[in-house]
């Protein structure tokens, strides 16, 4: 008994106890800290792609209208030899219409119906892809974007 209470250290040591409550303190607020991150950047993210999803579908129903107008005019929404699928000047109008600042992209126009078939609308790092098939079923996709890499020659 007498070599248990020599050579073994004190159980309970209070300097001992002491760091170790402090590491775990330390440890469980740097966790909590890195999940907060998490849930804000998350939280931050869906709320930005609601945004623009609600700026596509403005841009969806000025589309419709713009059409209309143009359609009254004798001409038309679509184009297919400009880089963004519509007339001149029609992104413009349409943008300021729906009150967005993002960037739209034709894909498909229906002539008989005169509205978007498909048509994508870019905002900052988020990218809203419109579709509507030809049962009529509309479908909207939304994705987050960023730039994983870059090259420039200057």
């Amino acid at each position: 008994m007498a070599e248990y209470e020599q050579g073994s250290p004190a159980v309970g040591n209070s300097t001992t106890y002491k760091k170790q409550t402090i590491t775990m303190i330390f440890a469980v607020m740097l966790i909590a800290a890195a999940v907060l991150c998490v849930v804000f950047f998350c939280l931050r993210v869906n709320a930005d792609a609601r945004v623009a999803l609600r700026e596509a579908k403005d841009v969806n129903v000025a589309l419709k209208m713009k059409a209309i107008e143009k359609y009254g005019l004798g001409g038309t929404v679509n184009s297919s030899t400009s880089m963004n699928g519509m007339s001149k000047g029609v992104e413009e109008e349409v943008l300021a219409m729906a009150h967005a600042d993002g960037k739209i992209t034709l894909q498909s126009w229906d002539e008989e119906a005169r509205e978007p078939l498909a048509f994508t609308y870019q905002k900052d790092k988020f990218i809203i892809l419109y579709n509507k098939d030809e049962e009529g079923h509309v479908s909207w996709t939304g994705y987050y974007t960023f730039k994983v890499i870059g090259y420039s020659d200057q």
